[in-house]
């Protein structure tokens, strides 16, 4: 809604902040509060249904990164750089110079990527100087100051000493739950029952053995349905919080003819922190 992240070009749709984040008021200190409700949601052990790009939480870690890790962000400038490195022909002829184009509220915002750069051709003989100072500003230089921003949140609830331990694959794991399908038996081993229901009742046995049917994506969506988190927790349900809970809602048949099958008096559950 906001535009402070998007979604980078590769197949996983993990996100980044949006240099756009910039022009909003209040843009940076908004990331800065994002970075505490993710800090939250970790403290609590709450899944979150996306994942940050790996470049985005090598800079969370402080870590540096490096012109192969340019595939993760953007697979289109990787390969263009690429096919530029290994050119055989006359790069001078390409007209490129030292800096970056980016559009940004509707203005092209040029951006220098060595002091000077717009008056510096590319040629054979710098153009390795070129893609890697481009792969600079893309994974480093343009997004530090909303990962500072993001940082400064999330270590208000946690530990840098914490964050020290893990990689990024494994925070984004800790973040957003392990692979693309879930152990049905887990699940249901570590699941309650209230309102009446039991583990043996007739509709509960119907419920895990249509479960058990579903394609792997079917069995997320109904996960994400529940949680609003299509990924189980990394170890296991046993660690979903607060536990997955099937409740028994009685519905009164002589309300639900006057008004059309709408249960007035209950909430919706689905999709909220109740896991229900």
């Amino acid at each position: 809604r906001y535009g402070l992240f998007t979604q980078t070009s590769t197949s996983d749709s993990s996100i980044i902040p949006s240099s756009s984040a910039k022009l909003l008021d209040n843009g940076i200190d908004m990331i800065e509060f994002l970075g505490r409700v993710v800090g939250k949601a970790l403290y609590e052990g709450i899944l979150l249904d996306y994942c940050f790009s790996q470049v985005f939480v090598q800079k969370l870690l402080g870590r540096y990164s490096f012109l192969d890790e340019l595939s993760t962000l953007d697979s289109e400038l990787y390969r263009s750089l690429m096919q530029l490195k290994h050119y055989d022909g006359d790069v001078e002829e390409l007209c490129l110079d030292f800096t970056l184009t980016e559009e940004l509220g509707g203005k092209r915002i040029v951006h220098e990527l060595r002091p000077g750069g717009k008056n510096i051709s590319v040629t054979n003989e710098n153009k390795l100087h070129y893609v890697h100072a481009m792969a600079d500003y893309k994974l480093n230089r343009q997004i530090l100051p909303f990962s500072n921003a993001f940082y400064r949140g999330l270590s208000d609830l946690i530990s840098p000493s914490w964050l020290s331990l893990f990689n990024a694959n494994e925070f984004n794991q800790l973040l957003s739950g392990g692979s693309q399908d879930f152990d049905v038996d887990d699940l249901r081993n570590n699941t309650k029952y209230t309102g009446g229901y039991t583990e043996s009742s007739r509709t509960v046995k119907l419920f895990w053995e249509v479960i058990k049917g579903f394609k792997p994506t079917e069995r997320c969506l109904l996960l994400k349905f529940v949680t609003s988190c299509s990924r189980a927790p990394l170890l296991g349900f046993k660690y979903l919080q607060p536990g997955f809970t099937i409740h028994k809602v009685p519905c009164d048949v002589t309300l639900w003819a006057s008004i059309g099958g709408q249960d007035v008096d209950r909430l919706p559950s689905a999709s909220t922190c109740y896991n229900t």
